[in-house]
């Protein structure tokens, strides 16, 4: 009994992370969200301006933190992208005044002159207007991007010269560094986005929701949508069938032992 209860949470439970891997090694990456928690206090970044900042100071409106680093070709720019158009199709919600994003990378190697560069092209992205400030990208030394990915649960790693293995999600975070929301993947809903901010303007540890969407739906990144999961749906139907079948004979049995 105790070995058909561990096989059925490890298919009723997964836990999905969204990430990318290189092909050089397997990753030790893991996404461990710590809703409810509170960002680093003292990790400080440097935005595309030069100007000094202290994160968790700098976070007095709902913010969506993006960790990336600017030099990948991969799935941050993919990211990214999703992220533009996404904020881009806000109607709810005003940038600046009731909501921010911040790239943030986790490569120390990245710079000011590369986060301006960067910040161009993503604002164009949006295609629409949107206040400049309402979009920072800041980069930092290894000893603060530590402290700030540890305190989101955020694993990465670096292989080789320019690669990083990593998880990929958006965190959604309250105006005093509460953690509230992690949205994973590359492809992001406005009402999805416009919830997680109204949360996080509640000071409101979002719901799992998601997690259970993700359950039934895989990304399919080909058509750049979602898919339902009929494969995997029939199968833990078929697999709770028979597991409430043979947990009825097990009671049976038992009840007919106890009449003799």
């Amino acid at each position: 009994m105790r070995r058909l209860v561990y096989l059925l949470s490890l298919l009723l439970l997964p836990h999905v992370v969204w990430g990318h891997e290189t092909t050089s090694t397997r990753a030790d990456i893991s996404l461990d969200e710590k809703l409810g928690q509170y960002i680093s206090a003292d990790a400080a970044f440097v935005d595309e301006q030069g100007k000094r900042i202290i994160l968790k100071n700098t976070i007095d409106k709902p913010t969506i933190v993006a960790p990336v680093y600017l030099s990948c070709t991969h799935e941050c720019p993919v990211l990214l992208t999703g992220l533009a158009r996404v904020i881009g199709k806000l109607d709810l919600v005003t940038p600046g005044k009731d909501y921010q994003v911040i790239a943030l990378s986790f490569d120390d190697r990245d710079t000011p002159a590369i986060a301006h560069d960067k910040k161009k092209n993503y604002l164009k992205a949006i295609n629409k207007p949107f206040p400049e400030e309402a979009w920072r990208f800041l980069t930092g030394s290894s000893a603060d991007i530590k402290k700030f990915t540890d305190s989101i649960g955020f694993k990465f790693q670096q292989d080789g010269a320019h690669d990083f293995s990593h998880p990929i999600t958006l965190v959604v975070i309250a105006p005093g560094g509460k953690i509230v929301r992690y949205i994973e993947g590359v492809s992001f809903l406005p009402f999805e986005v416009t919830m997680a901010l109204s949360e996080a303007a509640e000071g409101r540890v979002g719901s799992t929701t998601r997690k259970v969407l993700l359950y039934c739906f895989s990304y399919d990144p080909l058509k750049k949508s979602y898919v339902f999961n009929i494969l995997k749906i029939t199968a833990t139907v078929m697999v709770l069938f028979v597991a409430s079948f043979l947990a009825y004979l097990l009671l049976s049995m038992k009840k007919k032992r106890g009449a003799v």
